[in-house]
């Protein structure tokens, strides 16, 4: 019994689960085996299994005393039962029992984890905060630095989700920076960091960040033969991909998501069906983002992209009676921009000006950021193009704040604007910058974008074929009025960028053929795994 104890414990460390899960099913029932069963079935993503063997292991460490291993077991049952279940009850009932049996033991690096994973299960922010700041001052004196940079990474998160991107970025590239350097050793931990900078990433669309640190990943990847990235991972970068207009390669991370989920995270999977919802408006598929978005009506990050299906199908009204009845609530705040500018949109379609100019002003006033900047910019420059005001300085500062941030649909949209503000004064420049903006959607396969593109080519004298399906370029009197545009209407440095690749123009590969390793839960989630219980 003893020689297949340690046989599992060795198979865990070195991140063979299947052995890990054969040595502990020989060594016998006890509360050793059966913990070491729970945690190799986790992290073979046997979810049900590994919350059954947990609690035969809470039984079995309760039996023998041990309370602080069985606060260990009831954590990991807590956790489980909130993520794949979504049994908010019993995962508050299982982290309660892990809360009162470490409260013996006084400082401990378990106090911190359950701390830590009370502190992302919750929903109310100051008990968050309170969870959070508890388990890192926990975790600094106990000298737990994997604890210590979850944490930060964590409240890194929190705080750009709050605004203060900043701020919280600069806590999420300094946890990863000791990642980088080797100084966390947990995988899990290692993986909720990525994940909850791919998860700030997505938030403000912060898509060069990303690739900075998904090609360090890479590296580690290939240093330790481990893979950091689970369904929650790829369900954020998809989101990252589907900004950065990479959509063929947000696609396959977002079903590879869902896949994963309805084996693991089932009550986590809405989170990747919204994405690919968003993903497939832009791609003007609205049918199959109607199919997606049903029964989606009461999750928050379902809105921007119902709304958006609302303005494809030329429902401005709906569009905005769902906004403000989401301002009514307590809406998360990365979700303030977008909405706004949304908002916006939706009252210059229904003809009212004012009601578009004072949005425009909420989203001047949100907190400052690139990306809120950008949309504020661009706002503008629509609520004075309705209003018969020169409106092309605003709308050639959003191009460039949206060519800087890497974001090509907005920017070809932007451009789009700017054509038509530009379509009775100057139409040979607005020409260009139509032709430009086609080019782009085509690029993307942006199909209803390019077809308002191709319309408003056409008002401007185009005939026939007006897009780049054959060589893709500009005409060279096209180009040349291209080429005279000032540095804030069209960098050349920036047109048509979307983000950095490889020299052969492959995604930064974060996918390791040993799929099976992949499917561990490293999200933004505060649950320890494999290798991380105190003994």
């Amino acid at each position: 019994m003893q020689d297949a104890l340690e046989a599992g414990r060795r198979a865990l460390a070195e991140g063979e689960w299947a052995r890990a899960r054969a040595c502990f099913e020989q060594a016998g029932p006890g509360g050793e085996a059966l913990d070491g069963l729970a945690q190799a079935l986790f992290s073979e993503g046997d979810y049900a299994g590994a919350i059954e063997a947990a609690e035969r292991a809470f039984t079995a460490f309760r039996a023998e005393g041990n309370d602080l291993r069985a606060s260990v077991c009831a954590r990991l049952a807590g956790y489980l039962y909130g993520v794949v279940h979504g049994s908010a009850a019993v995962a508050r009932g299982w982290l309660g029992r892990a809360v009162r049996l470490t409260e013996a033991a006084g400082d401990c690096p378990e106090r911190a984890r359950v701390e830590l994973t009370l502190a992302v299960l919750s929903t109310d922010e100051a008990g968050r905060e309170r969870h959070l700041s508890a388990a890192s001052a926990i975790a600094t004196r106990c000298g737990d630095t994997d604890l210590v940079l979850d944490a930060m990474s964590l409240r890194g998160l929190h705080l750009v989700a709050a605004g203060d991107v900043d701020a919280g970025m600069a806590l999420l590239d300094e946890a990863l920076a000791a990642v980088a350097a080797g100084e966390v050793a947990d995988l899990v931990s290692i993986g909720a960091m990525y994940c909850k900078m791919l998860h700030a990433c997505e938030l403000t669309c912060d898509v060069r960040r990303a690739e900075d640190w998904l090609a360090l990943a890479d590296r580690f990847v290939a240093r330790t033969d481990r893979v950091p990235i689970s369904a929650i991972c790829r369900t954020h970068y998809g989101g990252v991909l589907t900004a950065a207009g990479r959509w063929a390669d947000a696609e396959r991370e977002l079903v590879t998501s869902i896949e994963l989920y309805d084996r693991t995270y089932r009550a986590l999977r809405a989170a990747a069906v919204v994405r690919l919802a968003a993903l497939r408006v832009r791609q003007g598929r609205l049918a199959e983002a109607g199919e997606l978005l049903a029964g989606a009506e009461h999750d928050a990050y379902a809105v921007k992209p119902q709304v958006e299906l609302h303005l494809a199908r030329g429902e401005a009204e709906l569009a905005a009676a769902r906004i403000d009845r989401f301002f009514r609530t307590d809406p998360p705040a990365e979700l303030a921009a977008p909405l706004l500018m949304l908002l916006v949109q939706a009252r210059l379609a229904l003809g009212d000006a004012d009601a578009a100019a004072e949005a425009a002003l909420r989203l001047r006033d949100l907190p400052t950021a690139p990306l809120a900047a950008a949309f504020a910019d661009h706002a503008a420059g629509l609520v004075a193009a309705a209003r018969g005001q020169d409106a092309a300085g605003s709308l050639e500062s959003a191009l460039s704040a949206f060519a800087r941030l890497g974001l090509p649909l907005e920017a070809a949209r932007v451009r789009l604007d700017l054509a038509d503000v530009l379509a009775t004064a100057q139409p040979e420049l607005a020409l260009v910058e139509a032709r430009t903006a086609l080019e782009s959607f085509q690029r993307l396969s942006a199909t209803r974008d390019a077809d308002a593109a191709t319309g408003l080519l056409r008002r401007l004298g185009v005939r026939g074929h007006t897009g780049p399906r054959g060589s893709g370029t500009l005409t060279a009197r096209e180009r040349e009025v291209l080429d005279l545009l000032g540095e804030g209407l069209s960098n050349p440095r920036h047109r048509g960028a979307a983000v950095r690749q490889p020299p052969d123009g492959r995604a930064p590969r974060v996918q390791h053929p040993r799929e099976a390793r992949s499917h561990q839960p490293g999200g933004s989630g505060g649950i320890r795994g494999p290798g991380s219980s105190s003994r």
